[in-house]
């Protein structure tokens, strides 16, 4: 049975009728503004079915969506009280590829959209009509946009388990404003049970899920590495774990100092045995003390020469995809204000 209308039942956002999430006109769901292309564009001429693609659909995480078991588990993220258990600051993001991506000291999540709680724009925009020919292994465009919209939900919906994790989802923004904690409590429930008299087992809860959201929270720097793999040494899909060149010299810098600070202890080892007797008249034992000597040097001066080629590479390339990025941008703007002075 193919799904239709939303999958709750009550009006979320109709307890505060002096707040505007109340209004259903869309320029009251979406941006201000949409950047495509490096270009600026009013929401209103932009197709309401691009809009929410950009809102929902993560597309660089689908593309790697094979290899997404190195980044995280296929369980619901954890509830918010707990990422602060873990240490953890909640960091705002409008990117659904970045929405439940952690790194050491935050989490990223992208707020939930207004239109998502709106019950009349799930039945004029998520209602797939094609019949028994869309399948939910292969959606048509439209179920797959239903797909990702009920992945984000079933997100908040363990993000959001507790009051007090209610209550640190509006701190920081994430819930829309106007929505009381029973009216939270009551799109849970109806969200996990779609109009049965108990909680969906999970194959139907998961069924029409879109694949990313069957995985909860993702490392931000396994995903880094894979997209790198797949997609080139220089592609930025994902945020990098150095935001500038001092952080990338620093942490390799340290890499190196801590792996050869292990590599001093073993060769003074190695040293207090050849002034042993038995150990000193070894031949292997000295063999072996010799190479680990040559290696231990080698090493250390290959691991900086390498730092010192990646460094330049990436300077470099940064530098040319700056310079041509410009030079792309004063044509397609038609001016050249390089010149002008």
């Amino acid at each position: 049975m193919l799904p239709l209308g939303a999958p709750f039942s009550s009006d979320i956002l109709a307890h505060n009728e002096d707040c505007e999430v109340v209004a259903t006109n869309r320029s009251d769901l979406f941006p201000a503004s949409v950047r495509q292309a490096g270009d600026l564009h009013v929401q209103d001429d932009i197709p309401i079915a691009e809009l929410i693609e950009q809102e929902l659909d993560p597309t660089q995480l689908h593309q790697i969506i094979h290899h997404l078991w190195l980044a995280g588990r296929p369980v619901p993220p954890r509830p918010l009280h707990y990422q602060v258990l873990l240490g953890r600051d909640v960091v705002i993001s409008e990117r659904i590829d970045m929405h439940c991506v952690w790194r050491p000291g935050r989490i990223i999540l992208k707020p939930i959209p207004r239109f998502l709680l709106n019950r009349s724009f799930w039945r004029d925009h998520f209602e797939c009509r094609c019949g028994i020919e869309c399948q939910a292994s292969k959606p048509c465009h439209l179920r797959h946009l239903r797909q990702c919209a009920l992945g984000f939900l079933l997100s908040y919906v363990a993000l959001v388990a507790y009051e007090s994790d209610y209550c640190i989802a509006q701190s920081k923004g994430l819930i829309p404003d106007g929505i009381t904690w029973s009216a939270w409590r009551r799109f849970v429930q109806e969200f996990l049970r779609r109009g049965s008299s108990s909680s969906l087992p999970s194959e139907q809860l998961y069924a029409e899920v879109a694949p990313r959201f069957i995985y909860g929270e993702l490392r931000a720097n396994r995903l880094a590495m894979i997209d790198k793999v797949y997609n080139g040494p220089f592609s930025t899909n994902f945020m990098s774990h150095w935001d500038s060149y001092e952080a990338f010299i620093g942490d390799n810098s340290s890499s190196i100092i801590a792996t050869t600070a292990w590599g001093f202890l073993v060769l003074g080892a190695m040293q207090v045995g050849l002034q042993t007797e038995r150990l000193g008249r070894d031949d292997v034992f000295q063999v072996i003390s010799w190479a680990f000597t040559v290696f231990s040097i080698v090493a250390v001066v290959f691991a900086v020469f390498l730092l010192l080629v990646v460094f330049v590479a990436v300077f470099l390339y940064n530098l040319m995809r700056t310079r041509r990025g410009e030079v792309e941008r004063a044509r397609y703007l038609r001016r050249d204000w390089r010149r002008s002075g």
